[in-house]
């Protein structure tokens, strides 16, 4: 399934990835599967996130559940 990942750079994102977890943040990246070999692929720097915990998860689309820009 494409989530058109492209249209959601440069935006605040919440995204649920097929394990269920939540990332929300600011998608300042992202590479199309032509360049990338495998699958499309978005880059985002956390938000709201605890002390210790990576400041940015880069994600492919076959990794995402559901992606929605927060307004």
């Amino acid at each position: 399934m494409s989530h058109k990942l492209w249209n959601y750079l440069r935006e605040n994102v919440e995204v649920v990835d097929t394990n269920g977890n939540v990332y929300r943040g600011y998608v300042y990246d992202f590479v199309d599967e032509v360049d990338n070999e495998e699958d499309d692929e978005i880059n985002i720097n956390l938000i709201n996130r605890k002390q210790g915990e990576p400041t940015e998860i880069t994600l492919y689309d076959s990794e995402i559940k559901s992606i929605k820009i927060l307004k």
